[in-house]
């Protein structure tokens, strides 16, 4: 993830993806993320249109292309690539999301605040062959935020749904998490719903997703 949030996530920062130079306060002079990658592209910056990344700055060039996110998580710890296989699956079984399988439905609880071992997690849940659970719910109700890597492996997960058909978005989300996909413009490619009822009603409706 490129564009990190900030702890209450309420401001965001942009970091290039070849150097690591790190932008930060940018919600207080954009507003979002789309403005502020317009104004960046103007100053020489290239990569991605969502906030996902990859990007890279003007003096380092294209970013470098990766099919996985190296996401550095909001106390300096470098996490590894989240597409990068797992030696130790065991390893992997911190128990903050709990899988329920409908008829074509994953649906995934969270639960508190996800760490960079949840979020491998996380991503060893949503990738793969979805057989026939081609939709995936995620609820965020006992989520009080999400990191900028937990929300690159829901969008990287919305994206390969979306090419078998599929549909993703979030039940129950609160105040900041809503604040924060707003701000990175990614409410479009994770919309929220207030109940399962209404969010089952949208993913089996057949309306068109853009990601």
């Amino acid at each position: 993830m490129t564009a990190l949030l900030g702890r209450d996530g309420s401001d965001f920062s942009l970091v290039c993806d070849a150097c690591g130079w790190v932008i930060g306060n940018l919600e207080a002079s954009t507003g979002d993320w789309r403005t502020a990658w317009d104004l960046f592209v103007l100053d020489g910056w290239s990569g991605s249109e969502l906030a996902v990344g990859p990007h890279g700055c003007g003096r380092c060039g294209p970013p470098p292309s990766l099919d996985g996110i190296v996401a550095r998580s909001l106390d300096g710890i470098v996490a590894r690539s989240l597409d990068a296989p797992s030696l130790r699956p065991a390893g992997r079984a911190v128990r903050r999301m709990v899988l329920q399988l409908l008829s074509d439905v994953r649906v995934i609880y969270l639960h508190g605040e996800l760490v960079c071992a949840d979020d491998a997690r996380l991503y060893d849940l949503l990738s793969g062959d979805p057989g026939r659970f081609v939709h995936v719910m995620v609820d965020v109700t006992r989520v009080g935020r999400l990191s900028s890597a937990t929300l690159d492996v829901l969008v990287r997960a919305a994206q390969r749904a979306a090419l078998d058909g599929g549909r993703t978005c979030l039940v129950g989300a609160g105040p900041v998490v809503t604040r924060s996909l707003r701000m990175l413009c990614l409410d479009d490619i994770l919309p929220v719903h207030p109940e399962h009822v209404v969010a089952l009603e949208w993913l089996r409706s057949g309306r068109s997703v853009t990601c």
